[in-house]
């Protein structure tokens, strides 16, 4: 018995090792898990699923977490509500060569199709480190993205055009289409642009009310000549009578 007690005392080591090592990754609901070995560099095409997923002691296995729940990302002037503190609207200029600053979020999803799991691996593969902080990511890849899509839509009309319903609807159409065009190989979704508000600038706030004020003018002079010609095709049927 005194010969077996050191045995079972090395095997009762040996035991908690090999539990204290056991471990697993707990994937939280609304992700999928990549996991990446960090001793062969390998990705393993295994998507794992929302839960606890064992692993074996001494794997060497790092879990990456991918969430393919939609994400709204808001880059708006209010300083207490967008992704980044103080203003964060983006700065555009118009064909009218005015700037205005235009508040704005994007809603979008990564695409995860359980048939194809290799889609999901071959976006890692793209951008490996970047994509490790899945907030990283965001900053990184597609908040720049995101800024030039609504800089290029707001570049193509005239400022009083941009102003106007129809043409924040028509840019953040632009802006959905130029986002998708370029994230869709990676089976990043995006499911809305939109244009929550937008702030002339000093200078195009005079020349908005300048060309108002024309208008105006312009409106007034046309009614003008309209009531004259009225009075005048009276008095002409007057002279007739």
């Amino acid at each position: 018995m005194k010969r077996l007690l050191p045995l079972i005392a090395v095997l009762v080591v040996a035991a908690l090792v090999v539990i204290r090592n056991t471990s697993g990754f707990v994937v939280k609901t609304g992700n999928v898990g990549l996991v990446i070995n960090h001793y062969t560099g390998r990705v393993d095409p295994r998507i794992r699923h929302a839960g606890f997923n064992a692993q074996p002691p001494f794997s060497g296995n790092e879990l990456i977490e991918i969430p393919t729940y939609e994400r709204t990302y808001t880059m708006v002037k209010d300083e207490g509500e967008g992704a980044h503190p103080g203003d964060d609207s983006v700065l555009v200029n118009t064909v009218s060569s005015n700037t205005l600053n235009v508040d704005t979020s994007v809603t979008y999803h990564l695409a995860w199709d359980p048939a194809h799991p290799e889609r999901i691996v071959a976006l890692y593969s793209k951008y490996r480190n970047q994509f490790a902080d899945f907030d990283g990511f965001e900053e990184s890849q597609l908040r720049p993205a995101f800024r030039q899509a609504v800089v290029d839509a707001f570049g193509l009309k005239t400022t009083a055009q941009n102003m106007t319903g129809e043409g924040k609807k028509a840019a953040a159409s632009y802006a959905l289409g130029e986002l998708n065009a370029r994230f869709n190989p990676d089976s990043i979704v995006i499911d809305e642009v939109r244009i929550r508000a937008i702030y002339p600038d000093a200078a195009t706030v005079v020349a908005l009310r300048s060309r108002l004020a024309a208008q105006q003018n312009l409106n007034l002079a046309q009614l003008n000549q309209q009531l004259q010609t009225l009075v005048n095709q009276k008095s002409v049927l007057r002279a007739q009578a």
